[in-house]
């Protein structure tokens, strides 16, 4: 897409917005999720549209952008107890527009002024890459308040200064999501490992490095039987360990569930039996795990669908304190010999994490669709032929139409 494109004319543009409770405070984003590129994070940038009678005596429109992470129950903090810890905050003066504040529009913040007309103002925040990006521990079915992770919202309200009580039916706060994409010219070798152990050795490697969402993990597995041991069967699974940073250090490790897959097949190996090569296909998804309490999600938003989190990328500028959560995967791959002996255990680590655009110039565009955006919802609020205001709701993550493709051997019936 050349740059200054909004996108091709024969799909509409989309538009979320949310109002206040009164309707007279409305902002409106080009998207939701905000991409950490390790080296640079997409801008937010939108616009806020204010009833005119609501700046009357000297009130002024304040913008923000609040990172946090929550570690512990809401209700406590009427206690004295606070359970969140500021990450990041940013706030900006829309109107009257502070002049240092001021940045270039952008060709999204350029289509809407010039359709909702001259009480419409522009913000605009760049977030540091040394930001955690949002995780979500997820929570049992039925369990009520805010789960533990690190999340991101945009507040928009009015008053006469920044340190005033914000008015309720004028204050307008959206969620959002900073979500970690793969470097794109990342080159790491694929995991491999070996061990030999009283005359079993076992030789395994992973496909690649770095799986996306919705893709299958390819492990590839070679076992010689050099004992006087029989190998029953093999287990395999993907395993999410999660690293709590921030006041208390916490680490968990939960199993992954997979699909079933025929992993009998070829066992039992006997003694002496060498020669044994197979390649299994796992695939992590959240749909086989919504009931595991504590698994990471990619900031799991009120109502609304999401995915297993991503890997952690610890970039330089990033201490580890601060990064709220790390989240990583591996591959364990178990051997089981039967009672009385020791199993023959292998881990291989792996990254799972979103695909980068395909397009570089697109990157810091507010309009780029990725696969974290999602489809176009039917709305009632159509302005222009190329543009659809849809309210701030949103729609599963749809699944990458190019992992969609059926394994060979595999049943894909689900």
């Amino acid at each position: 897409m050349p740059k200054g494109e909004l996108q091709d004319p024969a799909e509409p543009l989309r538009i979320f917005k949310k109002s206040s409770l009164n309707g007279r405070v409305t902002v409106f984003l080009g998207k939701r999720d905000f991409l950490d590129y390790l080296t640079h994070v997409d801008p937010i940038d939108g616009v806020v549209l204010v009833d005119p009678e609501c700046v009357k005596d000297s009130k002024k429109i304040y913008v923000q952008v609040l990172g946090a992470f929550r570690y512990g129950r809401e209700d406590l903090d009427i206690i004295g107890l606070s359970f969140r810890k500021d990450l990041f905050s940013a706030t900006i003066q829309a109107y009257p527009p502070v002049v240092e504040q001021q940045k270039p529009l952008t060709p999204l913040q350029e289509k809407l002024l010039g359709v909702l007309g001259p009480n419409a103002y522009p913000f605009f925040f760049e977030i540091p890459p040394n930001t955690p990006s949002s995780v979500t521990l997820q929570q049992s079915p039925g369990e009520d308040g805010k789960p533990c992770g690190v999340d991101y919202q945009l507040k928009t309200h009015l008053a006469e200064s920044l340190d005033d009580k914000p008015e309720k039916l004028t204050t307008v706060r959206m969620a959002l999501r900073k979500l970690t994409y793969a470097p794109s010219d990342e080159r790491v070798p694929p995991p491999s490992a070996e061990i030999n152990k009283n005359g079993i050795k076992l030789d395994a490697s992973l496909g690649k490095e770095k799986y996306y969402h919705g893709e299958s993990v390819a492990v590839h597995i070679s076992i010689d039987n050099a004992s006087n041991k029989t190998i029953k069967k093999i287990k395999l699974n993907i395993v999410q360990k999660t690293m709590v940073t921030l006041h208390v250090l916490c680490e968990e490790e939960q199993e992954i569930k997979v699909p079933d897959l025929n992993s009998q097949e070829g066992f039992p190996i006997r003694a002496g039996q060498t020669g044994f090569a197979k390649t299994y296909h796992l695939m992590p998804l959240l749909e086989n795990n919504r009931d595991k309490r504590g698994i990471a999600l990619d900031g799991k938003l009120k109502h609304e669908d999401t995915n297993l989190a991503c890997s952690t990328k610890m970039s330089n500028c990033l201490q580890k304190e601060n990064a709220g959560i790390i989240v990583s995967y591996k591959v364990v791959i178990k051997l089981v010999l039967g009672f009385g002996s020791n199993d023959v255990i292998l881990e291989l680590p792996f990254t799972l994490t979103h695909p980068m655009p395909d397009s570089p110039s697109t990157r810091t565009n507010s309009y780029r669709s990725s696969v974290a955006d999602d489809p176009i919802i039917p709305s009632e609020d159509i302005i222009d032929d190329d543009m659809v205001f849809q309210e701030f709701n949103r729609a599963p993550i749809a699944e990458p139409e190019s992992f969609k493709d059926p394994i060979p051997g595999e049943n894909n019936d689900k």
